[in-house]
């Protein structure tokens, strides 16, 4: 009798080794380029095309409200999959065709689009990334069982979680640059400088700009990069042999009442929660803060690209924290570094954008670490659940995490698009005419400017009580690891000596 058959324990190859790393890494990078334009642009320009911010709050909520019930669907029966395959890559190749299609129809409306519209593609894209999202995490965290290699593989992937942000901010940059040097008549460089600022400017606003043909960029890079970073990843990447002790089958709620015993994973939860109900509230205000606020709109995409670059450049250092101080103490670090540049922000004078800027960047080197440190300690906690029962079901435990990380982030855009609307914000109003009668009020400006930064940074503060002593450190890890080793040779002795006596030897 194989090993493989016997046991809890993921049969681990001493390291994964760089290209397997990237291979699978790379995924998350057209992934992340589908459900974060929702909020930068999708959002805003369904509002500029009419849909009430009231309405668009409701579908969202309701949309995220249905993956209480899918995501764990989904999680446990990506746990229970078993094909020649593995039980995680069946579901990206399903999942995936699902994702590009419902991204296309809401990134690409027609005209006048309905509210029946905007809400039925909405909700299949929700689904469909949750049919590929959740079991490429559930993979990720079995990649590996060493605490140091899961944070890098988590860092690994939130470089090109954040390199697909760079991208598709970078787009517009792009087509800009092109469009100025197509109008160039003459090759005297400083003319061209002198004249550069004011003419790329131009062409931002007038053509490479819009929100619009940005949708349409994304798109069409997202269709074609999804189906080959996933052919890769299923190509390279393997999936580690999972061993099953045959038990007896337990309901789905009693799973669940396994998850809720887990100390340390309830409280990264809650903590990961709340921050990311943060990340959404500021998401959600971003392109109505620098249309509005700021009044620099067309700059957008300029603002965006240098946040994420400075998200990409910090994510090494909070690996390098983490690796020194632990992983809940550099999250903690990363809330106050966070609050602190988020605390300057209602002060900023409209029209600095170059203020403005500097300080994001400054807040953006933090943001990196609030989705690859909980991701990683997320890994370290259903060790925890595989010490206990001799299971391995990360599919799971990152069912709960998605959910929760879903509900979350619609939870707090939610709120954001119903708290502006509520204090009396106008998204199609005259940036030019704020804070006068025929255009937006001061004391809706400045509720937007405050939905943007204070309010999330307090938000991200209460998540410090249930991480300030985070119990499960690398110590810890470290002798649950050693504990469900032991207990593997043990169970594997038990069956091969088991089935020696089953042949007579």
């Amino acid at each position: 009798m194989s090993d493989s058959k016997t046991t809890g324990i993921p049969e681990q190859e001493p390291g994964m080794g760089e290209w397997r790393i990237l291979a699978y890494s790379s995924v998350y990078m057209p992934l992340s380029m589908v459900l974060l334009p929702v909020g930068l642009y999708v959002l805003p320009f369904y509002a500029e095309l009419g849909i009430s911010l009231y309405v668009m709050s409701l579908i969202i909520l309701g949309a995220r409200l249905s993956d209480a019930f899918t995501d764990p669907l989904i999680g446990v029966l990506s746990d229970k999959t078993r094909t020649r395959w593995g039980r995680r890559k069946p579901w990206l190749v399903l999942g995936a065709p699902v994702v590009m299609l419902s991204m296309y129809m809401l990134f690409t409306p027609p005209d006048n689009p309905s509210v029946w519209y905007f809400g039925g593609w909405i909700i299949l894209l929700y689904f469909g990334f949750t049919l590929v999202d959740l079991p490429y995490f559930a993979w990720g965290a079995e990649l590996s069982t060493d605490y140091k290699e899961r944070t890098y593989i988590t860092v690994r992937r939130e470089q090109f979680h954040f390199a697909g942000n760079v991208a598709f901010n970078l787009l517009p940059i792009v087509a800009a640059l092109f469009i100025f040097i197509s109008t160039v008549e003459s090759l005297n460089f400083a003319a061209l400088s002198d004249d550069f600022t004011y003419q790329f400017h131009e062409i931002m606003k007038s053509r490479a700009g819009h929100i619009d043909v940005i949708l349409e960029w994304i798109a069409t890079l997202v269709l074609a990069a999804i189906p080959l970073t996933i052919c890769i990843a299923l190509y390279f990447v393997p999936e580690i042999d999972q061993k099953v002790i045959v038990r007896p089958k337990v309901s789905f709620l009693a799973s669940l009442r396994v998850v809720r015993r887990n100390g340390p994973y309830v409280r990264l939860i809650v903590s990961y929660a709340v921050s990311t109900m943060a990340t959404a509230l500021t998401a959600s205000m971003s392109y109505f803060f620098c249309k509005h606020v700021i009044q620099t709109a067309e700059l957008y995409p300029i603002f965006l690209f240098a946040y994420y670059m400075s998200t990409i450049m910090g994510l090494p250092l909070w690996m390098k924290l983490a690796n020194r101080f632990g992983k809940h103490r550099s999250f903690i670090f990363a809330i106050f570094w966070y609050s602190f540049w988020a605390s300057w922000i209602p002060f900023l004078p409209a029209g600095n954008f170059s203020f403005f800027l500097i300080i994001m960047c400054l807040k953006g080197s933090a943001t990196g670490a609030f989705y690859a440190l909980p991701a990683a300690m997320a890994a370290d906690a259903v060790d925890i659940d595989s010490a206990r029962t001799g299971e391995q079901r990360a599919g799971l435990y990152f069912a709960v995490w998605s959910m929760l990380k879903k509900g979350s982030y619609a939870a707090g855009g939610a709120i954001g698009l119903a708290a502006v609307a509520f204090f009396g914000f106008d998204p199609a109003a005259d940036p030019s005419l704020g804070s006068t009668p025929a255009g937006n009020s001061q004391s809706s400006l400045l509720w937007l400017a405050l939905l943007y930064s204070v309010i999330p940074a307090l938000l991200k503060m209460c998540a410090l009580p249930f991480i300030w002593n985070y119990p499960l450190t690398e110590e810890r890890q470290t002798r649950i690891r050693a504990r469900i080793e032991r207990r593997g040779k043990a169970v594997s002795f038990k069956n091969k000596a088991g089935d020696a006596a089953s042949e007579g030897i």
